[in-house]
């Protein structure tokens, strides 16, 4: 922060004495434009770039933070003329033509909106943003297909981008094409299990009868936690130790909390006990001091019967998990 300061006021001094416009344009649009906006100082950002808007009115960078400082504002009508103004300034700047376009889908005017996105994309056609955004929004007006295609695009430049991840399952779900839905929306959780997308992605996931995810309680804490899973000898296998220690320490962080373990499995009365007190085995092993109280055991030799959507599943084997604050 100390480095970055003195380099902005040894920048301004040297523009200041040379008076070179090129300078001060390239200061404002990669040091001083930007550090209002990643310091959250919008106000400041305005009242220092209206300023300079005043005194140089032909350059395109003052009016175009001056409209992402609005933006962040919420004040898209304020925003839209300033950018507006900034990409008659500089036609070919693709990252105005981005952020009118969103000014646009603030103001709900996705016919506008959609052509700033085209318009960006037609200067730079990798422009991640505008794409993302373009896909949002056909999926917006309901043109899966296209919205879909255009996911697609954001994945070739960003694999793990969780928005086209989600959305692109959402877009498959529309179509009605199920079953790749459901690959979409475990391939999201993969990469993004945590948070509340993570939620919903599982909520989704779960209604389409795929249950490689669930959601739980631990408290009064919603969580999302990989199915567990166990080897040959019914011992927790080692890619579900992690959801076990995630457990454990939430338990660990609140000691008014029983968590109880349900194990299913369908005919198999033996092995749903076998697989209940492996869990219990494994979360005790991850905590720090937690009593074997708190982890008490059921198991059944059925399936577990699962309502989600519309729908009651039977998943023939599976451990559940429920909480009970005391």
């Amino acid at each position: 922060m100390i480095k970055r300061t003195v380099i902005m006021v040894t920048l301004a001094a040297t523009l200041a004495m040379a008076g070179c416009a090129a300078m001060r344009q390239t200061y404002n649009a990669h040091l001083r434009g930007p550090w209002y906006m990643n310091q959250g100082k919008y106000k400041e950002g305005i009242a220092e770039f209206s300023r300079e808007l005043r005194e140089h009115p032909g350059e395109p960078g003052a009016a175009y933070w001056l409209g992402r400082y609005h933006l962040a504002l919420d004040e898209p009508e304020k925003a839209v003329p300033l950018l507006e103004q900034a990409v008659r300034q500089d036609p070919d700047d693709a990252d105005a033509h981005f952020w009118l376009g969103v000014g646009w889908w603030a103001l709900g005017d996705p016919d506008r909106e959609r052509g700033q996105y085209e318009e960006a994309l037609r200067i730079d056609p990798g422009n991640l943003a505008a794409t993302l955004y373009l896909a949002h929004n056909f999926l917006d007006r309901g043109q899966w297909a296209e919205a879909l295609a255009r996911y697609d695009r954001v994945l070739k430049i960003d694999p793990n981008q969780p928005e086209a991840l989600y959305d692109r399952a959402l877009a498959l779900n529309e179509m009605h094409r199920a079953d790749e839905a459901r690959r979409a929306w475990k391939t999201f959780l993969d990469l993004h299990p945590e948070g509340g997308m993570a939620l919903a992605a599982t909520d989704r996931l779960n209604a389409g009868g795929g249950f490689e995810y669930r959601n739980i309680y631990v408290g009064k804490r919603r969580v999302t936690i990989k199915t567990i899973e166990f080897d040959s000898t019914d011992r927790v296998a080692p890619d579900s130790r992690p959801t076990l220690e995630m457990l454990a320490a939430m338990l660990s962080n609140r000691r008014d909390i029983v968590l109880h373990i349900v194990a299913y499995a369908d005919g198999k009365p033996s092995q749903a006990k076998a697989r209940a007190l492996a869990v219990r085995k494994g979360i005790l092993d991850a905590g720090d001091g937690l009593d074997v109280q708190r982890l008490p055991l059921s198991w059944f030799g059925v399936a577990e019967k699962v309502t989600a959507g519309d729908k009651t599943w039977r998943v023939r084997q599976s451990v559940n998990f429920v909480t009970q604050a005391r």
